[in-house]
């Protein structure tokens, strides 16, 4: 298989992936509401649980709403998703170290492990609109850091909303092919 046809053939089993990221974007989203209405340890639980249901859900969505095919086992990207999510996790458990130290820096560093994995999906899905996505998000979560209030939860909504709107032109773009 040439790298090309895997690439097309990841897409195609995964809507190009849109699915995947507007339901983290969802999750985003919720994630900023529980914050908003509690504190960053529950916000932290909702985003991290949440992120552990994306894969299953946006592979249910795509076979059963898109009605799209499974991806064969041989094609040799198959795990470079989970590869890349592995190195979101430790990103993740980086992130969790700071409750106790520097909450603050909780989320904002958990954005940026999201931001950063997204890179190695424009080669997974052969779609160089990831490089934008992981670019916008991993900047996000930097100014969560370093220019926004980190606390006031505006950096989860924006992360959510970019995931939204990247997700439905992904999505809208691998429907049309």
């Amino acid at each position: 298989m040439q790298v090309r046809q895997t690439q097309d053939a990841v897409s195609r089993s995964f809507v190009g992936g849109g699915p995947g990221v507007i339901y983290s974007g969802l999750i985003w989203i919720v994630t900023g509401f529980v914050y908003l209405r509690s504190d960053v340890n529950m916000a932290f639980i909702v985003l991290f649980l949440g992120g552990m249901t994306i894969f299953p859900v946006s592979a249910l969505l795509s076979r059963v709403l898109f009605r799209r095919p499974g991806l064969s086992s041989n094609n040799p990207l198959g795990m470079l998703g989970l590869e890349s999510t592995i190195a979101m996790l430790a990103g993740l458990f980086a992130a969790w170290l700071f409750l106790p130290l520097q909450s603050a820096y909780v989320l904002p560093v958990a954005a940026i492990a999201v931001g950063v994995h997204y890179f190695a999906f424009a080669t997974l899905y052969g779609d160089k609109t990831y490089w934008l996505l992981a670019a916008l998000i991993t900047a996000v979560g930097f100014a969560g850091i370093y220019a926004l209030d980190a606390m006031s939860g505006a950096m989860l909504f924006a992360v959510g909303a970019i995931e939204l709107v990247i997700g439905l032109i992904l999505s809208a773009r691998a429907l049309k092919s």
